[in-house]
């Protein structure tokens, strides 16, 4: 088995494009989704975004719109085709007497024009009925002072908005993101391995001779899986360690994630241990894929729908509290991965929650390889 084991692993790193395909495949992509995320969770005032109005309204708007600093005015004679042929995202279109309308207390009709299924049209959009909003509340204010009504009438309570649970949108993002990175970066990087290993070797009919070694079948098939999960192991920590450098001097939103709260070293021992049994976890589930495929082709076609399938708990994650999370979600493979990660990002190690989850990863990977290696017992799946 160490054999096997020392073979494969040697092979692997003196392969120049599975090194490509495992290590710098998954970097590049997590490196791009690092960016695009921060770019996503940047204020809305560090974007400037064109809106438009009728040359005649210009002046009015531009006194409406004054302190939106990510607004750009400018006046046009036809709002709606101007958005149309895309050199605004919004505009703002006004009768001809508005404010003479307004004086003599009518309502005038406003128009807000726009795209709400663009995000940067829907910011403008959104950013020019807060404008709107607030003028007309101006307006009531002005009117009820001249008929001696105290303006307070208006807003009989106060409401405050109080977190009570720890972590902020940063925290949030980062507890989704890692365990997403992580999930791709180990998939991606050992399916190409996972593939060649018992696929590649029917497809290259070496398979024959390998078995009429003096290895047993068993300890053949156990050093591939610990070739894959060293492999998976190396791709997740070094991922997710030029993402953390990458987080920590390039980025500002993501990089407020970071601030943990408690021991970061035992923070860090757990992401690590979690991070090998995950590993430990799509070793097996790749490999058994390897034994059911005839070619390396087929072997992959089978092992994609399941990288797929450890994506999905971060679409489910995401809107789940840290107060929410119960046994169930650890009890989960895979989404126990993302709730883990949600703790541990706010500084929450707890203890039946990690043991949980170490516990149902690695008892299920070895139910996997069991499974594995009954197939392995059998030419059919072998030859």
């Amino acid at each position: 088995m160490l054999n096997i084991f020392k073979k494969e692993l040697k092979d692997t790193f003196r392969d120049k494009r599975t090194l490509l395909l495992t290590v710098f495949l998954p970097l590049m992509l997590m490196s791009a989704l690092v960016f695009f995320y921060e770019k996503m969770m940047a204020p809305d005032e560090d974007i400037q975004l064109h809106v438009v109005t009728e040359k005649e309204q210009q002046e009015f708007v531009k006194g409406l719109l004054d302190g939106k600093e990510n607004l750009e005015l400018r006046a046009v004679d036809d709002v709606e085709v101007t958005i149309q042929e895309g050199e605004a995202v919004a505009g703002l279109v006004l009768t001809g007497d508005f404010e003479q309308q307004i004086a003599a207390g009518n309502a005038p009709t406003v128009q807000i024009l726009g795209d709400e299924y663009s995000e940067n049209s829907y910011i403008a959009m959104s950013a020019i009925e807060m404008a709107l909003t607030q003028y007309s509340q101006a307006i009531v204010s002005e009117r009820l002072g001249q008929q001696n009504v105290e303006t307070s009438i208006l807003t009989p309570f106060t409401v405050n908005k109080v977190q009570v649970i720890e972590g902020d949108q940063s925290v949030q993002m980062m507890s989704f993101l890692i365990p997403m990175m992580l999930v791709i970066a180990v998939g991606i990087g050992i399916s190409s391995s996972a593939a060649d290993f018992i696929a590649g070797e029917k497809e290259r009919r070496t398979m024959e001779a390998l078995l009429m070694t003096p290895v047993n079948r068993s300890s053949f098939l156990l050093g591939k899986w610990l070739t894959l999960v060293i492999l998976a192991t190396v791709t997740g920590i070094l991922t997710l360690g030029i993402v953390f450098i990458e987080i920590y001097f390039f980025t500002e939103q993501l990089k407020a994630g970071l601030i943990m709260k408690g021991n970061v070293w035992l923070i860090g021992t757990v992401a690590l241990l979690i991070i090998i049994s995950f590993a430990a976890l799509m070793a097996s589930a790749l490999l058994l894929t390897s034994i059911f495929g005839k070619t390396v082709k087929e072997a992959q076609s089978y092992g994609t729908p399941i990288i797929m399938v450890g994506i999905l708990p971060a679409l489910f994650i995401t809107s789940v509290g840290l107060n929410e999370l119960s046994t169930t979600h650890f009890l989960v493979p895979i989404l126990n991965v993302f709730a883990i990660f949600k703790e541990l990002f706010v500084g929450v190690i707890d203890i039946e929650h990690v043991f949980l989850t170490l516990g149902v990863n690695i008892a299920l990977a070895l139910v996997i390889l069991a499974l594995g290696r009954i197939l392995f017992t059998k030419d059919k799946w072998v030859l």
